[in-house]
């Protein structure tokens, strides 16, 4: 196993490749999770003034790390821009009617930059609304019934508050497995710079000189850098589990598989990269290329609802599709490792393709 050791060492080593394989990723995830901790303040401008605005206002104060702002609607720009309101809400007069009377209610709402807890409060806006809509319809629009009614729902145990925060870390969760997704595919670069060194160096063929063949070259070479891949998958999902508190499904091991098969994938893609690029430079273009549209097109940092069914269809061909599919499958469905079967199946399958393409496909290196 000495190619193996030296392998690992020469990794460990070199402070760029580390950088990239762990402190880069372990990194944009701790300034993602830290926005857990962080305030989000709300401007509100209540015109309507009824009760039902009031309870609304009282509601946003239930999310969790809202920080609520009463202002005029005259100062809700510069508060804006001098950052002292990240999100303001104006409730328009006969928001309280409108609802009574069947009709959509009018909010206007302003904002600058669109933020991961800009998601959340909105949603709870529109959660909100349309939750008095029905109880309105279902009360036939009768003021007091209805108020019999809202005040029940608000003492209920189902509230959208309990529903939304679940919903949220299962985002939160899938999002840190986004980062770790496109950090994954560097293993890839990694993995065919290598190889590539030792071709241009020279390396790679003087240990022909010595009792080690093609096959054996290799398989050491690629086990370490499996090794080095589960390395950070455990080290980035611990610090997302462990540290930050984000779940990772009923059973985290099953999470820890799922993209230890994913390894496996992202090494594969490294030899087929081996087999089209000819020195470094050209590694580093190919993987810089190609990691866009994967992480794009296989839905990392949004819902695969969020697509057209077209490039869903086109986005099925991508490996990053289907950990990402596993992903759901364990955060929002709770599914057990054999719920995600298929999807292991055909990371595994992608995984052959690009092994026995970067095998077969390129120039025989031991001539």
């Amino acid at each position: 196993m000495i190619i193996f050791n030296a392998t690992i060492k020469r990794i460990l080593q070199n402070k760029i490749r580390l950088v990239i394989l762990i402190i880069m990723p372990a990194l944009f995830i701790i300034m993602f999770a830290m926005q857990k901790f962080t305030s989000f303040t709300i401007g509100i401008t209540d015109k309507d003034n009824s009760d039902l605005s009031k309870n609304l206002v009282s509601s946003l104060k239930s999310i969790e790390g809202v920080k609520l702002v009463l202002q005029d609607e005259k100062d809700i720009y510069d508060k804006a821009v001098s950052y002292q309101t990240e999100y303001s809400i104006i409730i328009e007069p006969g928001f309280e009617q409108a609802v009574m009377e069947g009709k959509e209610p009018q909010l206007k709402e302003f904002y600058i930059s669109e933020k991961e807890k800009l998601f959340y409060a909105r949603a709870f806006v529109d959660n909100y609304v349309s939750n008095m809509k029905l109880i309105a319809a279902g009360t036939g629009y009768d003021k007091e019934k209805f108020q019999a009614a809202r005040k029940e729902y608000e003492n209920s145990n189902l509230t959208v508050t309990n529903v939304g925060n679940t919903s949220k870390e299962a985002d939160q969760s899938r999002l840190a497995m986004g980062f770790l997704v496109q950090f994954m595919l560097y293993m890839a670069v990694v993995t065919a710079v290598s190889i590539l060194e030792d071709k241009n160096s020279g390396v790679f063929y003087r240990v022909f000189y010595a009792p080690v063949s093609l096959k054996r070259y290799l398989f050491e070479n690629l086990t370490a850098f499996l090794t080095i891949g589960i390395i950070q998958v455990i080290l980035i999902l611990a610090l997302v589990n462990i540290i930050f508190g984000l779940g990772l499904g009923v059973q985290t091991v099953n999470m820890y598989i799922l993209f230890i098969v994913f390894a496996i994938v992202c090494l594969s893609l490294g030899m087929l990269i081996v087999s089209v690029a000819k020195k470094p430079i050209y590694a580093y273009t190919i993987i810089m290329i190609i990691t866009t549209p994967l992480v794009m097109l296989g839905s990392c940092y949004w819902p695969r609802e969020l697509m057209s069914d077209t490039m869903n269809k086109a986005a099925r061909l991508l490996p990053t599709t289907w950990v990402m599919s596993g992903v759901d499958k364990l955060l929002y469905d709770g599914k057990s490792l054999t719920g995600i079967l298929p999807e292991i199946a055909m990371l595994l399958i992608f995984a052959g393709i690009f092994m026995a393409g970067g095998l077969f496909k390129k120039i025989d290196v031991a001539k």
